[in-house]
């Protein structure tokens, strides 16, 4: 017996199984001083105008 694949997605996700590409992370890695110079630098952009095109949650 042959299984297609859009069936086996389907079974898959009747039994709320969820699936996605892992990503790399250097947050173990991030340095809190150069973080929060970053922080301040981009406050100060906000100053004259500025502003991000997406929210970050960090």
């Amino acid at each position: 017996m042959r299984v297609s694949a859009a069936w086996l997605t389907e079974l898959l996700h009747r039994e709320e199984f969820r699936w996605k590409r892992t990503r790399d992370s250097l947050r173990h890695r991030a340095d809190p001083v150069l973080q929060q110079a970053a922080r301040a630098w981009l406050e100060d952009l906000r100053t004259y105008g500025w502003r991000p095109t997406r929210e970050r949650t960090t």
